[in-house]
C-alpha cells in the first residue's frame, strides 16, 4: 500500500507538501502545478488517505448523525442518499436516529452530544423541536445544522412556499377555480399554504381555508371528506404531503368521486409509489437529494469554524411531475 512518503518521492516534493494536499491545509504555500503533480502521483500509486488517523489528529470521530422525523417516511430516501454520498466525500459515516427520541426529557441529545460520538448533527424534526430541545442544542459546542427553517440556529431548507405556488398555479392553468389545500400542520405546511394563497391571489381567486388534517394517508382521507362538505365542492385539491394523496385517492373511490374527471389532485413531494397508483399521481418533486448534500457541506463548514453557510435552496427549485391525477376543467357550456 502506497504511503505519503512514496507519493512525495514520486512527485519530487517534500513530505510536508504531500501532507498539506491530503489534509487540505492552507498554511503550506505551493504552486497549483505542484498540487496537480502531487494529486497525479496519488492517483498513479493508488494512494488512499487514512481518514481514521487524520480524525484522531484533529480530534474528530469521522462520524456525523442525522436525526429525522419518522425514518420510514419514503420522501426521505433522496435526502438520505444525498447525506450518505456527501459524507463519503468527507470520509465520514452517518449515524441515523429518529426525531421521536429527541422529545423533551429523553436525554438522547445529552448522551449523543456529550459522549463525543459524532462530529456534528443534522436534524429535520418537522415540528418536534420544542423550546426545551432547542435550548439543549444551544447548550452544547458540537456543530448542529437544522434541515429546515430554524430562527437563531444554523439551518438550510428547500423552498416549500414555491412548491405550494407551483402546484396551485398548475391547477389554475388547467382552468380550475375552486381549489382547496389539505393536510399538514406546522411551519413547513404553512409555507406551502402561503404558496397556494399567492397563486390563488395572483389568479384573482379566493383561497380556501387550510384544512390542516396532519400527515399520512388518514390525513388525506379526512381532508377530502372535509373539503367535500363545503358549500361549493372543489374541483381540484393541493395535498400538502404526497403520502396523504394516497388517502385522497382511497377516500375519493369510497365516495364515488372519479379522479381526475370529477376532481384533480396534485401532491407535494414525490416518491416512486406515485407513478404506480391508478391514476398515477401528479406531484411537485422537492430537491431532497440536494438538501442532503448541501446540509452535509454546510455542517462541515460549521465543524471547520466557517459559519454563515446554509439558508434556502432555490436552485434547483421544486419540479412539477405531470401524471394522470389532474386534468383540465372543461369551460362552461362545453
Amino acid at each position: 500500500m502506497a504511503t505519503q512518503r512514496d507519493v512525495a518521492r514520486a512527485a519530487g516534493v517534500s513530505l510536508a507538501v504531500v501532507s498539506a494536499v491530503v489534509n487540505g491545509t492552507s498554511h503550506t504555500r505551493m504552486r497549483e502545478s505542484t498540487r496537480t503533480r502531487v494529486l497525479r502521483a496519488m492517483q498513479q500509486l493508488g494512494y488512499q488517505p487514512n481518514h481514521a488517523a487524520r480524525s484522531l489528529r484533529l480530534n474528530h470521530t469521522g462520524m456525523i448523525a442525522m436525526i429525522l422525523n419518522k425514518l420510514d417516511n419514503p420522501v426521505y430516501g433522496p435526502l438520505r442518499q444525498g447525506v450518505y454520498e456527501a459524507a463519503a466525500e468527507h470520509g465520514a459515516t452517518v449515524l441515523l436516529g429518529d426525531a421521536e427520541t429527541m422529545r423533551s426529557g429523553s436525554q438522547f441529545l445529552t448522551r449523543l452530544l456529550s459522549q463525543g460520538t459524532v462530529d456534528g448533527i443534522l436534524i429535520r424534526g418537522e415540528g418536534l423541536l420544542d423550546d426545551d430541545v432547542m435550548a439543549e442544542l444551544h447548550s452544547h459546542p458540537k456543530p448542529i445544522l437544522i434541515l429546515e427553517h430554524a430562527p437563531d440556529h444554523p439551518w438550510i431548507d428547500i423552498d416549500d412556499r414555491r412548491a405550494g405556488e407551483i402546484a396551485t398555479r398548475f391547477l389554475v392553468n388547467l382552468r380550475h377555480r375552486h381549489i382547496v389545500f389539505i393536510g399538514g400542520s406546522g411551519y413547513i405546511s404553512q409555507q406551502r399554504y402561503l404558496g397556494y394563497q399567492q397563486a390563488m391571489d395572483s389568479a384573482g381567486l379566493a383561497p380556501a381555508p387550510h384544512l390542516a388534517t396532519g400527515f399520512g394517508e388518514q390525513a388525506g382521507v379526512d381532508g377530502l371528506r372535509q373539503a367535500m362538505q363545503a358549500a361549493t365542492a372543489p374541483t381540484a385539491i393541493v395535498v400538502n404531503n404526497i403520502m396523504s394523496a394516497v388517502g385522497v385517492l382511497a377516500a375519493a373511490h369510497d365516495l364515488g368521486i372519479a379522479i381526475p374527471d370529477q376532481l384533480s389532485v396534485i401532491g407535494i413531494h414525490d416518491v416512486d409509489l406515485m407513478q404506480h397508483l391508478r391514476p398515477a399521481v401528479t406531484a411537485v418533486r422537492m430537491p431532497m437529494y440536494q438538501l442532503g448534500w448541501a446540509g452535509v457541506e454546510a455542517l462541515y463548514d460549521l465543524i471547520a469554524g466557517r459559519p454563515g453557510t446554509g439558508g434556502l435552496i432555490t436552485d434547483p427549485e421544486p419540479e412539477l411531475i405531470i401524471r394522470d391525477s389532474a386534468t383540465a376543467l372543461n369551460p362552461p357550456g362545453t
